[in-house]
């Protein structure tokens, strides 16, 4: 759109000959306007960068640095994308702080150069202004003096015209007199030409000046004038384009931080949080079993024992809770495995297996299984170490020019010794995971609170085996210490044993894990991974374990033995009561 009252884009400012003044003070404000943009500039980087300082302290607030902080993010999809919302928060205050750095050196500078150098132009063109507005000024001086003596001499000359006619007329004045009047005024008359002469000559010179000020001078003069304002306008215009294109460049980056935030807030997954609750705090206890009524008989039977008061004492034992003292107090009991593995002992080693003892047994196998995750990978980490280590042995072999074979022995035999020992503690992590599991299946098989549960402590001894009246499991024994040490006082039975192995070392599993149900499978699956068994559509399966929360269910195959893990969401799943367990 044109702006109102611009006839023409090509006026010249040789049409405002007789407004310089009003062009002078128009030029002072245009170049303070550009210096009040590089005032915006230079505090609007201040306020750019202040706000990003201010939201990345805030996103660092906000984020959180506690150990529970970083556990919560690993489980829950709403924690987790709150802190990748921050984080792109961080991108996007970091944006701003580009946008601040690039005001404050390219726009403030380059403002304050360009203003710096409109204003020695605008006071240069000033002068030369000044200069010609002086030279037309003398000129006219010049003239009114002139014309000013010309007049006074004409009459000077015209009064002694006068008075010498009247002296001619005069009969009685003497000839002396009258020459005289009459020399007096040619003389007046010489001098009055020359005047005139003088004034004609300066009217002329003034005339060329003037023309030559309002048709050369002034205009080339407004036109500089005119030159200086568009550059100055030219500049404030970059100033502008230079604070939006700060901004613009960073348009692209800040919409992707935004793409980001949406990402991350559309994965926040309510129903997987509130399931991860359940795998978070799951105990995997057995509900307690009804309370049963215990009759202590009647009041007044104590009265035909024959006043001895043995039968109120035995009426007072027999309203005491009966199996023992629950603590497993007063009972002389070696260590077993139990302890061994989930503590109890006197002595145990920190950061051990252990360190698991006080938790449930639900949340014993999710940190079982996530310390055996981090060893294997330790495990692998260092197995890549060592293959690369004798691939380096091999190359120094072949070529004894590039090192010396020998020295990378020691450095293998290193590697061989972490491994063994990451190696063993691989197997005592999954030993106790198997016993751990082993008694969460005994307890969903059989409806009964394992024994550690009822006794309300870690250091008591783990269902290994069964009381003579609970259903035979088949298992040796961890070692023949952990079996002495296991007490059937609060089952109410004496434990068999049977033991397959001779030596108290060695670990022997022959236990079959019962059948949970029966599954179908409504998609193939090959089971390439370690762990995992393959299955063809419409295969019945006997379901071994539950699915934990991992996706992943464990099955065994009917014509073998052959167990393993399938996706949960493959099987049609048929649940066994606990009577058909």
């Amino acid at each position: 759109m044109a702006m109102n009252g611009c006839s023409s884009q090509n006026a010249s400012w040789a049409d405002l000959w007789d407004q310089t003044d009003a062009i002078a003070g128009y030029t002072q404000k245009g170049v303070e306007f550009l210096e009040r943009i590089g005032v915006f500039a230079k505090e609007r980087a201040l306020i750019e960068e202040e706000y990003a300082a201010k939201l990345r302290t805030l996103a660092k607030k906000s984020l959180g640095r506690k150990k529970e902080d970083e556990e919560a993010a690993k489980h829950f999809t709403y924690v987790r994308s709150f802190a990748n919302l921050l984080h792109e928060l961080e991108l996007l205050a970091g944006q701003h702080e580009v946008v601040g750095e690039r005001i404050r050196k390219e726009v403030v500078p380059y403002v304050i150069t360009r203003a710096g150098v409109h204003r020695a132009q605008r006071k240069q063109c000033l002068a030369d202004l000044q200069a010609i507005h002086a030279n037309l000024a003398g000129a006219m001086e010049h003239l009114f003096k002139a014309q000013k003596h010309y007049g006074k001499t004409f009459k000077e000359a015209e009064a002694a015209s006068l008075k010498y006619a009247k002296a001619d007329k005069n009969m009685e004045i003497s000839r002396l007199d009258l020459d005289k009047a009459k020399n007096n005024a040619q003389m007046r008359c010489n001098i009055s030409e020359e005047a005139k002469q003088a004034y004609v000559h300066a009217l002329h010179d003034a005339n060329d000046i003037q023309n030559a000020h309002y048709s050369q001078h002034l205009p080339e003069a407004l036109a500089r004038m005119r030159a200086i304002d568009l550059e100055r306008i030219k500049d404030t215009k970059m100033a502008m384009q230079l604070c939006l294109a700060s901004e613009v460049d960073v348009q692209s980056i800040i919409a992707s931080c935004h793409e980001d935030m949406k990402k991350a807030v559309e994965q926040i997954d309510p129903i997987r949080d509130t399931a991860m609750v359940v795998e978070q705090y799951k105990t995997g206890y057995m509900r307690p079993p009804p309370l049963h009524f215990e009759d202590l008989g009647r009041p007044d039977s104590c009265l035909s024992g024959g006043g001895d008061g043995s039968h109120a004492d035995a009426t007072l034992k027999r309203g005491m809770l009966s199996g023992g003292r629950k603590d497993g107090k007063g009972v002389s009991r070696k260590q077993s495995m139990h302890q061994k593995i989930f503590g109890g002992g006197e002595k145990q080693k920190p950061d051990s297996i252990a360190d698991y003892g006080q938790l449930p047994p639900q949340q014993r196998v999710r940190r079982l299984q996530a310390k055996l995750c981090e060893l294997e990978k330790e495990r692998e980490k260092i197995q890549q170490s060592k293959d690369g280590l004798t691939k380096m042995k091999q190359v120094y072999t072949d070529n004894p020019k590039m090192g010396n074979p020998a020295d990378c022995d020691t450095q293998l035999l290193q590697y061989e010794k972490e491994i063994e020992c990451v190696v063993q503690q691989i197997n005592r992590y999954r030993l106790a995971l198997d016993e751990v599991q082993l008694q969460n299946n005994h307890a969903v098989g059989t409806g009964e609170t394992p024994p550690s549960v009822r006794s309300g402590s870690s250091s008591s001894c783990a269902p290994l085996v069964r009381a003579a009246h609970a259903p035979c499991v088949q298992r040796c024994s961890y070692s023949e210490e952990s079996l002495e040490s296991c007490d059937g006082g609060n089952i109410g039975g004496q434990i068999e044993v049977h033991s397959v192995r001779d030596s108290p070392d060695e670990v022997c599993d022959e236990y079959t894990m019962p059948a949970l149900g029966t599954a179908l499978a409504q998609f193939s699956f090959e089971g390439g991974t370690e762990g995992t068994i393959g299955m063809q559509e419409g295969e019945e399966l006997l379901l071994i374990e539950r699915d934990e929360g991992d996706g992943w269910t464990r099955v065994r195959r009917l014509a073998s033995s052959v167990e393993g893990f399938v996706p949960s969401s493959y099987l049609q799943c048929k649940w066994f009561s606990a009577e058909e367990i």
